[in-house]
């Protein structure tokens, strides 16, 4: 970029691009399984120990760039990678390393997966959580809405599937249980797709409840015969696990299929969450109990069902109304009740009684008035009802009753008084 310069007019050469820069740890959950995608392909990257497996490179911003080659995304550090293979005529061979040769170089690869940086690059200094392949299965909403699209996927592709006893399920696995949790729209809205069976399929609901969905090809498109886990990135080639050949009258298997049978569990690669509890477990949680995905996943939907449950039987409740006799007030307020339709409606019987009530409530009130009135006329003197009735006759001067003093004042006032 050419700039010009304010004093001399001259111009200055820079080649500083100002970019966003995102912390790894902030950017992991997003980045990591990108990362972690480009060393799927068997021809680019071959299965290496556990400790310089492909999760440990990305884990510090390594790509997988070319046969066995990494590339780190910030510094642009590249570093071969070879642990069991060297080449032979430009052609990678096989070698078999005996196990000290091979931990000792799985040890130093190690290393290098933190010092191969440049000394400034951020990769170097700090790496991605390990958490950062935790699923989060705990949102309902989330949960359901992938677990949806991960069984239409799956139903695409019918022929495919493996027969149900096909499957060999975890024991605590109740696939009934959690058909039965599922919301009652689950299937139906949105709507599915057309390829999707008239009857919920029992396989692609057990396989998306244990994490897989069928595979799609970002060259070729979907690949009908498979499925995939989108968090460890392990394929399955489902012909592999389907019967050949099975009578549909007896259900006999005539031909089995290659495979025994397919444990959808174990298939997953040793780092997955759907298969390890360690990494789908949350630090922060208060219990120290450790579950995998797909029981974190079965504890959601039992959850969320409870929940469901506990709110239908709140709008369905109908509120308790007493008969209007039972009912403290006064009888206007029932009146105004009953004319707006709030008051439970009454019986015949109810209504006499009621007025029975009325007209004991009125006769009790005027024998209390007349108590009142006998106890009033008690303390009513007849000099006290005098000197009312003449406070009450017109042209008084004063409303206000005399007192003895007052008397004395006036009379020696009048004309021809003696003194």
């Amino acid at each position: 970029m050419t700039t010009p310069s304010p004093k001399t007019g001259a111009t200055k050469i820079s080649n500083v691009v100002l970019k966003k820069w995102t912390s790894p740890t902030a950017a992991s959950a997003t980045q990591a399984a990108p990362r972690n995608g480009t060393a799927e392909e068997l021809t680019e990257w071959t299965p290496k120990p556990d400790k310089v497996n492909e999760i440990e490179w990305a884990k510090r911003g390594w790509i997988c760039q070319g046969k066995e080659r990494v590339r780190c995304t910030l510094c642009h550090k590249e570093l071969v990678v070879k642990t069991n293979t060297r080449t032979v005529e430009g052609k990678q061979v096989p070698v078999v390393a005996g196990s000290d040769v091979e931990q000792g170089l799985a040890k130093r690869f190690s290393e290098l997966i933190i010092e191969a940086h440049e000394e400034d690059c951020l990769w170097r200094r700090h790496g991605c959580d390990d958490s950062l392949l935790r699923l989060p299965l705990a949102v309902p909403q989330t949960a359901l809405s992938s677990l949806r699209e991960r069984y239409d996927d799956l139903c695409t592709r019918p022929s495919f599937l493996p027969y149900f006893f096909n499957l060999r399920l975890p024991p605590t696995f109740d696939l009934k249980a959690a058909k039965s949790q599922l919301p009652s729209t689950f299937f139906t809205e949105p709507p599915p797709p057309s390829t999707n069976p008239s009857t919920p399929s029992d396989v692609a609901l057990a396989l998306a409840l244990t994490g897989w969905q069928g595979l799609t090809n970002p060259r070729i498109g979907a690949v009908p015969n498979s499925a995939t886990c989108t968090t460890c990135l392990r394929r399955l080639g489902l012909w592999m696990f389907k019967s050949k050949e099975v009578d549909e009258a007896t259900g006999e298997v005539i031909v089995p299929a290659p495979m025994d049978h397919l444990d959808p569990v174990r298939e997953h690669r040793f780092f997955c969450p759907w298969r390890n509890a360690t990494v789908q477990h949350n630090p922060g949680a208060k219990t120290k109990d450790t579950k995998t995905a797909w029981e974190v996943l079965a504890q959601t939907l039992k959850n969320s069902a409870y929940l469901r449950q506990e709110s239908e039987k709140s709008t369905r409740r109908i509120p308790f109304h007493r008969p209007a006799a039972s009912l403290p007030g006064t009888p206007s307020r029932s009146k105004k009740q009953d004319s707006e339709g709030q008051a439970a409606l009454a019986t015949p019987e109810q209504l006499d009684d009621e007025e029975e009530d009325m007209a004991a409530r009125d006769a009790k009130d005027k024998e209390r008035w007349a108590k009142l009135r006998r106890v009033k006329s008690l303390f009513d003197t007849k000099g006290r009802k005098k000197s009312q009735r003449a406070l009450s006759r017109p042209g008084t001067a004063s409303s206000r009753p005399t007192t003895a003093h007052s008397r004395q004042e006036s009379v020696a006032d009048k004309p021809g008084a003696k003194a």
